[in-house]
């Protein structure tokens, strides 16, 4: 794995992504780089975390495990099918409006705690059947109210990973996360099993950058795994439940 990581939490969309494709569908956790190995390239872990898949739009580019990535200027450019996750056309028509109540109203959930049960109860009135007809709703609030007050918490005070203990009232962890952790060539075969197939090019084509854990930035515990293919310029963005 690649070590001495220069990391930069919660990247904007337009830093991370070569178009808007994705707005709504993944999130930008955090970007990495590594100035020894990989000198002027830039690696972003991202998370679909909020919509279920669809297989029956399963690609060599995306399927229900991973995401695979070109590298254009630094960016992630998507050849996958936006039609794997399920709600993805509501998605991109809600995340706008759901950033700009956030933007609004975001500071003022922070103050007071608003627990994430009240916050999708609240939105969720605002909203029409046919904005939430086929789509999971809930899910998608709740992975967009978390992420965004982790987001807001750390961009206001500078401490990553405090949700659970903002809104939910857990007990704070007092170990700071080292954001991005080391895969073990064992612990990766554990992830990788035997599902990756010849169109990713094998995995032991690719250089192990981290791991994410998906519990830090929501609470759903959807972990991010990167590597990266030197030879095509590709990264593999592989996810799973640790």
């Amino acid at each position: 794995m690649s070590t001495h990581l220069d990391i930069n939490l919660y990247p904007s969309f337009t830093n991370v992504f070569a178009d808007e494709t994705l707005k709504g569908i993944f999130y930008p956790l955090c970007t990495v780089e590594n100035k020894n190995k990989y000198p002027n390239h830039l690696f972003h872990f991202v998370s679909s975390n909020g919509l279920w898949m669809n297989e029956d739009y399963v690609t060599k580019e995306n399927n229900t495990s991973y995401t695979l990535f070109d590298i254009v200027d630094r960016k992630y450019h998507f050849a996958g099918d936006v039609r794997l996750y399920k709600g993805y056309a509501q998605a991109q028509l809600l995340f706008p409006r759901l950033e700009a109540e956030f933007e609004q109203n975001g500071k003022d959930y922070l103050k007071n705690r608003t627990k994430t049960k009240t916050y999708i109860s609240t939105l969720k009135q605002t909203l029409t059947s046919d904005e939430i007809k086929d789509f999971d709703i809930d899910y998608f609030l709740q992975t967009f109210y978390e992420y965004s007050i982790n987001k807001l918490h750390f961009q206001l005070y500078g401490s990553f990973a405090k949700f659970r203990s903002i809104i939910d009232g857990w007990a704070s962890n007092k170990t700071k996360s080292p954001v991005v952790y080391p895969v073990t060539t064992k612990e990766l075969d554990y992830i990788l099993g035997d599902s990756v197939q010849s169109a990713t090019q094998k995995a032991n084509h690719f250089d192990v950058l981290g791991r994410t854990a998906g519990e830090e930035f929501f609470t759903d515990g959807n972990d991010t795994v990167l590597l990266y293919d030197v030879e095509t310029d590709k990264v593999l963005c592989w996810n799973f439940y640790s």
